[in-house]
């Protein structure tokens, strides 16, 4: 397991400040401890921090399957007011972007070496991983790489580049990492390290965001050494991390690298059943309601992703905000206290791949690729196959397959944005549920603002995304 939390005091401000080379990147060790690292940031610390909270968060927030129960006010994003989470997204992402590029930097001059070119190979995955967010979040971002980080005069003027440059940057990378990293590790401590199943989830994302149906189709089918487990609610196990399925996750360990992300699925006090009626937690997250109704019948997932109640005791309806379905036990660790669980998030599993697939292969018009995929998913779930279906319908199926099968794993923000649906899709949803915020939303929050403070620092961040 990679002690992200232990990283914490090797990693400085500026990159101007890093050791030197002749300081460090000598050895192998060196190399391991440069990427753990880049790693870090995955997690972060506030400001800057990425899994622990504001990233899941915003990936999934403000779309059609997770309401805020007690957010449903007017939404009013502007660049000085960009949200709770913008500003900390934009500092955990760039910490990871300088970071990596020290390392591929450092590490590729102080020689090779099979540990060395593996640590660089790493770090190359997780900048396109930090990149991927950052376009998905902004859009043209500003391009840091190994052969400008250091330069701090000139990137507090670096304009922004566009997101297709940027994305060429990460193709790239990621090819060059798929070329080096091992398809397993055997080593139990090094759980939790990019492998090359890894960059070729993250290389058929990046494919489908540039629309390259055929390369995305391609790179789907090479991932192997993963498969759907039995039953879907034995993927979320506490027991089970790290499982057959997963291809990379944020390992969290309780009282030392805390998640809470539990805290906001779960049911809070007001269901009057134990142990939820005894704990602190949030209950900040609910399902809208038409999504807990759009589970077809004797869909297996739905016991693990909706609750009603728990051991045999209905949950009590909360009267306020009128709530009375709540998120299942995919989400729960009913030992854990409210910011502190071991709950480890799936950033890559091998579900999202099928279904990755299953809508390149679609849009390619290879429909025969296409249901073979969806079709693993949907028996795994205890669904019949589909079977001729149009281009068009299959399309929808698919959309609807992620929405159920990848619900709350930090997908879907990004999905509608580029099927190009978000707008109309999170307006709808919200309509009946909170009429406010659908009230306010407009199309150009698809993407959020770049941070005004940021801008202030550099003005050739100028102009901001389009409508604000």
């Amino acid at each position: 397991m990679i002690l992200l939390g232990a990283c914490q005091k090797a990693l400085i401000e500026e990159p101007k400040s890093f050791l030197s080379p002749e300081q460090f990147f000598k050895s192998d060790e060196d190399a391991k401890q440069a990427v753990n690292g880049a790693y870090f940031w995955l997690v972060g610390s506030h400001p800057q921090r990425l899994f622990q909270q504001e990233l899941w968060s915003y990936l999934d927030e403000e779309c059609d399957n997770i309401l805020g129960k007690t957010v449903r006010g007017a939404l009013n994003i502007s660049p000085i007011n960009p949200g709770d989470y913008t500003q900390t997204m934009w500092n955990g992402c760039y910490r990871g972007v300088y970071t990596t590029s020290q390392v591929i930097d450092r590490v590729t001059k102080s020689g090779s070496s099979t540990i060395k070119d593996r640590s660089v190979a790493e770090a190359r995955f997780l900048r396109a991983l930090y990149y991927y967010y950052l376009t998905g979040i902004f859009r043209d971002v500003p391009l840091i790489t190994e052969k400008n980080y250091l330069a701090i005069e000139e990137n507090r003027k670096l304009p922004r580049t566009p997101a297709a440059d940027v994305r060429k940057l990460m193709i790239e990378d990621l090819n060059a990492a798929i070329a080096v990293l091992p398809l397993k590790y055997s080593d139990a401590g090094d759980k939790g390290r990019a492998t090359k199943g890894a960059a070729q989830a993250l290389l058929t994302k990046v494919y489908l965001w540039n629309k390259d149906w055929k390369n995305a189709v391609a790179t789907a089918k090479a991932v192997q050494g993963y498969r759907l487990l039995d039953n879907y609610a034995d993927v979320f196990k506490s027991d089970n991390e790290f499982n057959d399925e997963s291809i990379f996750e944020i390992d969290f360990k309780t009282d030392l690298l805390n998640s809470y992300q539990h805290a906001f699925y779960s049911p809070n006090s007001t269901v009057n059943v134990e142990p939820f009626k005894s704990k602190p937690w949030y209950g900040g997250y609910v399902p809208f309601k038409a999504y807990a109704n759009s589970f077809e019948a004797n869909d297996a997932r739905k016991e693990s992703i909706i609750a009603t109640g728990y051991n045999g005791q209905a949950f009590a309806p909360e009267t306020i905000y009128n709530t009375d379905v709540w998120f299942g036990p995919k989400w729960w660790r009913l030992d854990a206290g409210e910011r502190n669980s071991g709950l480890d998030i799936y950033v890559f599993r091998y579900a999202d791949v099928l279904l990755m697939l299953a809508e390149a292969a679609n849009e390619d018009n290879d429909i025969t690729t296409a249901l073979n995929a969806i079709n693993q998913v949907r028996v795994r779930a205890k669904l019949a196959p589909l079977a001729g279906l149009t281009q068009d319908a299959l399309r929808t199926a698919i959309r609807k397959e992620r929405s159920i099968e990848l619900v709350g794993e930090g997908h879907r923000k990004f999905d509608l944005v580029r099927w190009g649906i978000w707008f109309e899709t999170a307006k709808a949803a919200m309509a009946t549920e909170a009429p406010l915020r659908a009230n306010s939303l407009q199309k150009k929050y698809e993407y959020a603002p770049i941070p005004a403070a940021e801008v202030q620092k550099d003005p050739a961040l100028s102009p901001q995304n389009e409508g604000y």
